[in-house]
């Protein structure tokens, strides 16, 4: 195994401690995620970067969306590390949608070319392809969405639910494709596939099941008990779309620098 997989999957093994952390309302959890996705941000940008530096003179269009999608997969980890650490970031919306937008078109393409590849040889196992990687467009669709229209994200979030529904009787029949000389699952062909759509397909529907069973209260939900709750609740509210910035800053952003202050007095007057 190379050593790039080892550490994505360490890195992936942290988010998912860290995840169990911030549902147990310890704080370190959020310290584990964002160190975790800045480290496998990092990572992505090293494989780019090693890409590029080893093949630049015989670069295929094939390559060059590889490296898209790293480089987009990259950011877009990078803003979720620097939410866990509740670090703002200017026009970090505006920022958040044109990556989720990119990856759309990113896999959109991967996609088109996987689809009219395996078309020819074996068209019930392109049918399960393109399902898979539609159920994919539509989570993306619904994260990019989030912040914009929340109720609409969350309608079509669970039709990217319903179009992973067909992978899933796959898995479960365990049923088997003829490709290239080999019998294949749909499951083997995905992680043979060279992209990271498996590790996205997997946090879409880890994140889908979460919000389902919190909702109903079956698992607590994720917080954070070293930071105030009012503080947690305004970033949700931002988040959410249902606040708006006034004259450039959103409420949370306003009580931070106030605690900030708050605390910056506390300090003062202790050490006289």
């Amino acid at each position: 195994m190379k050593i790039s997989q080892v550490l994505q999957s360490v890195f992936l093994g942290l988010i998912l401690l860290g995840l169990f952390a911030m549902m147990a309302q310890n704080g370190y959890g959020y310290t584990l995620m964002g160190i975790a996705c800045f480290g496998l941000a990092f990572l992505y940008f090293a494989g780019v970067a090693w890409k590029v530096i080893e093949d630049f003179s015989d670069l295929e269009k094939k390559d060059l969306v590889a490296i898209t999608e790293l480089m987009v997969l990259a950011f877009l980890i990078m803003l979720f590390g620097f939410r866990t650490f509740y670090i703002n970031i200017p026009f970090g919306d505006i920022i958040f949608t044109t990556f989720c937008s990119l990856l759309i078109i990113v896999y959109f393409i991967i996609a088109s070319g996987i689809h009219k590849a395996v078309k020819r040889e074996n068209p019930a196992l392109a049918r399960d392809v393109l399902l898979f990687y539609s159920s994919i467009l539509i989570f993306l669709l619904s994260l990019g969405l989030r912040i914009i229209n929340p109720s609409l994200a969350a309608l079509i979030g669970g039709l990217g639910i319903i179009a992973s529904v067909p992978f899933f009787i796959s898995l479960l029949r365990n049923r088997r494709f003829e490709f290239s000389g080999k019998s294949v699952t749909l499951f083997q062909f995905v992680v043979a596939s060279g992209n990271k759509a498996g590790i996205l397909f997997l946090f879409f529907i880890f994140s889908a099941i979460y919000v389902g069973l919190s909702n109903f209260r079956i698992i607590p939900s994720i917080a954070n008990a070293d930071k105030p709750k009012t503080f947690i609740e305004l970033i949700n509210q931002a988040e959410s779309g249902i606040e708006k910035p006034v004259n450039g800053k959103y409420q949370h952003e306003i009580y931070k620098e106030a605690m900030d202050k708050f605390l910056a007095r506390h300090g003062n007057m202790n050490e006289k």
